[in-house]
This record gives structure tokens, sequence and C-alpha cells, in this order.
């Protein structure tokens, strides 16, 4: 049987996680890059694989251990962009298209909202469980 306070650090560490990516997804929001499997309309001495490739945004999941504890699994989504037009960008393609981020931003918003709450239960199960060990030692001494 796994105790609280390994249970709850594996919470704290899953939260941490999860807000590294919600942190990179909010960041990379406004981002643009070149449309996956599209050729660009820059000239031909400008090279495509010069261009900024789309940032992929990503998700989390938790699994539960068999130890009693968490762990988060980050996954990037490939097709996680939507078509922006903007010609004037060198790495648009043919239609003037660029690739930007499908990122939610009251998703996000969400998630540092649940990570926050989290991330508070975890540290509250960890300031019990030393208030608790406390007293034990206070009553067997």
């Amino acid at each position: 049987m796994a105790d609280a306070l390994s249970i709850a650090l594996s919470g704290l560490q899953a939260q941490q996680t999860r807000l590294a990516a919600t942190a990179s997804n909010i960041a990379n929001a406004s981002t643009t890059g070149r449309v996956p499997g599209a050729s660009s309309s820059a000239p031909a001495s400008a090279s495509s694989s010069t261009a900024p490739a789309v940032y992929s945004t990503v998700t989390v999941d938790f699994t539960s251990l068999e130890s009693g504890g968490v762990k988060a699994n980050v996954t990037a989504n490939p097709n996680g962009y939507e078509l922006a037009y903007d010609p004037s960008a060198s790495y648009a393609n043919s239609d003037g298209y660029v690739a930007a981020p499908a990122v939610d931003l009251a998703q996000e918003s969400v998630n540092l909202i649940e990570t926050r709450t989290a991330y508070k239960a975890n540290i509250s199960v960890i300031k019990t469980q030393d208030e608790m060990l406390g007293e034990l030692l206070d009553t067997i001494a």
C-alpha cells in the first residue's frame, strides 16, 4: 500500500507537467508556420526547409499507477492547426495561407484553474500527512 505522501507527490509532478503543457500552448497560440504538406509560395531561392513548422498543440492525460499515484502523459496533436490567411508570410502556401495552432484559450484557462485546484489539494494532503505524523510522534514520545 502506497503512503499518502508519495501519492500526493506524484499528483504534484503530474500537475507540474500539465502546467508546462498549458503554458506552452498559450505561449505559442499566436505563432504561425508553414502548412504541413504544402509547398511554399516563396521564391525558389528560399528553401522551404527553413520555413518554421507549425506548433503542435499538446494535451495531457492522466494515468493511474498501481502504486496509487498518478502519471501525466503528454501527447502532441500533429493535426492541431487551422489555416490563417497571411500572403505576406514567406512560408505561405500558393493560396496565401499559413498554419496557426488551434489553441482554445478558454479551455487553456480552465486547465490553469483545474491545475491550481489540484495542486492545492495535493499540498493539503502533504500538510495533513505531516501534521498526523507529528501528532503520532508526540503521542509515542
